[in-house]
Order: C-alpha cells, then structure tokens, then sequence
C-alpha cells in the first residue's frame, strides 16, 4: 500500500499494561526503508516505523497487537 499522508493507528509495544493500538498518527512513505512509513503526530517527534506497526482502519481490539516478525526492528533512525 502506498502512504500519502494516510491517518493510521500506530502499535506500541508493553508497558505496565501491555501493548496497545494508539491512532491520531499520519503515515507517508519513507524512500529511504522499502517496508517503513514516516508518522507525524503533534504531540510526537517525526519518527520511521515498519509497515507491521500501522494499520490504516481501526483496531477492533486495541490490546491484541499485530504479527511482530521475527527480530523485527520497532524503528528506524531518521
């Protein structure tokens, strides 16, 4: 799928109460990282996530997480 400033729900992996599906997020594709998208959020830094942290429509369940590849990367510098 091709990003261009598409609202997402971005996964954030555990903490106290486990993961969660948090939205408010804008995905853009990244040239840099095939499989990665630039997130812009206002209360966020700029960051660049793989594609298997975003979900373009809302999560039924905002506590069930994703596939997480094997030795996935969480985020990409820059």
């Amino acid at each position: 799928m091709s990003y261009a400033r598409t609202k997402v729900w971005v996964w954030f992996k555990g903490g106290l109460d486990g993961g969660e599906w948090r939205g408010g997020f804008y995905a853009t594709d990244n040239v840099e990282h095939e499989e990665a998208v630039t997130l812009q959020h206002g209360d966020f830094k700029d960051c660049v996530v793989p594609t298997w942290r975003i979900s373009d429509k809302e999560p039924t369940d905002l506590k069930k997480g994703p596939a997480i590849p094997k030795d996935a990367n969480w985020k990409f510098s820059g």
